[in-house]
């Protein structure tokens, strides 16, 4: 299902526990209408220039609205990236952990391309994806990748278009 409006006013038209799962990467609040720190980021109608603290009670309020609708023992896989402001990084482990979803784990998207070319740390290759997980019946684990999947790394090689 693709649905395409307002997040947080989509998300609240949706039945509780409804999807089994979802995949999602939300605008990286890159400071400008055509982003301030990548010049190709473009957006029709949207200016992904929030204060810091005003982005991440977003990102989590929108978590939030997405843990309701997924159902137990459900996942949601999480795209978004570190960042940094005036030198100082910025993880997204640090509003992922203010949501209710249990962090299943943190998978390394190597894009295998340099973005972000600065003097003062190294070359930006990768980003991260969160595998999400709402429990069910208080299992914490859960058991849909136990033994079909476990092939599978940390690290996934997909390069961008």
């Amino acid at each position: 299902m693709l649905i395409v409006g307002e997040i947080l006013n989509e998300l609240k038209k949706q039945k509780d526990s409804y999807f089994d799962m979802g995949v999602t990467s939300p605008p990286y609040n890159k400071r400008g209408q055509n982003g301030a720190l990548v010049k190709r980021v473009e957006y029709d109608d949207f200016d992904d220039s929030l204060k810091e603290d005003e982005y991440q009670n977003k990102q989590i309020e929108i978590l939030n609205e997405l843990y309701r609708i997924i159902k137990d023992g459900g996942s949601l896989f999480y795209n978004n990236k570190n960042k940094w402001d005036n030198g100082i990084l910025i993880h997204p482990y640090s509003w992922l952990s203010k949501t209710k979803w249990i962090i299943r784990q943190e998978i390394i998207w190597n894009r295998n391309i340099a973005a972000n070319l600065r003097g003062w740390r190294f070359w930006n290759i990768d980003e991260r994806i969160y595998w999400l997980y709402k429990p069910k019946d208080d299992n914490l684990v859960g058991e849909e990748m136990e033994s079909r999947h476990s092939k599978f790394s940390s690290i996934w090689n997909i390069r961008p278009e």
